[in-house]
């Protein structure tokens, strides 16, 4: 087995594409109450690009680019999933919240400023809200409400990452999807 590499202490920012930045704006800040930290706008070619920073906490952020002609296609799409072709909740950025009074916060934070929950979700070890935000992107808040329940044995993760498909057991299906949130 390889000596593993050094560990990160974890995200300084994940950044997509945004087509409409006021809206991408009034969203993160003034509906979900992130701040935002930073902003940088840059000249590129003929062109330019704005790229700004929501602070998510901990130290890490969640960060946009609104393009002008520096390279992107008219037609381009942020909604990953349906742009690649790949159900809604496949790629999708998690937040952390670090109770569940915290979580029961966003949710209600989320509700008094019009924005819509799809569905929560309990994991077993972590409950979870889901969400779309402007750009398509599909978003979480949850909590570890069972952190012992996350952490498997190396061994054991390690086997299930390599069961093969038709030897899944049907009572791993998930159904436990509420909807009214």
């Amino acid at each position: 087995m390889s000596a593993l590499a050094p560990q990160s202490t974890g995200i300084h920012h994940i950044a997509f594409g945004t087509k409409c930045t006021k809206a991408t704006y009034e969203f993160y800040h003034e509906r979900l109450g992130m701040t935002l930290a930073r902003t940088e706008n840059h000249r590129k070619g003929k062109g330019y690009f704005k790229h700004f920073f929501f602070d998510m906490g901990g130290g890490q952020y969640i960060a946009f680019f609104e393009m002008n002609n520096v390279g992107e296609k008219p037609d381009f799409r942020t909604d990953i999933n349906l742009a690649v072709g790949v159900p809604m909740w496949i790629n999708h950025v998690a937040f952390k919240a670090p109770s569940e009074e915290v979580y029961e916060q966003i949710k209600t934070r989320c509700k008094q400023n019009a924005v819509p929950l799809l569905a929560e979700v309990d994991h077993d070890w972590c409950k979870s809200v889901y969400l779309i935000d402007p750009n398509g992107l599909m978003l979480e808040f949850t909590y570890n409400s069972n952190p012992a329940g996350f952490r498997q044995d190396p061994a054991e993760a390690y086997a299930l990452l390599f069961q093969p498909g038709e030897e899944i057991a049907e009572a791993t299906r998930k159904t436990k999807v509420s909807t009214q949130v």
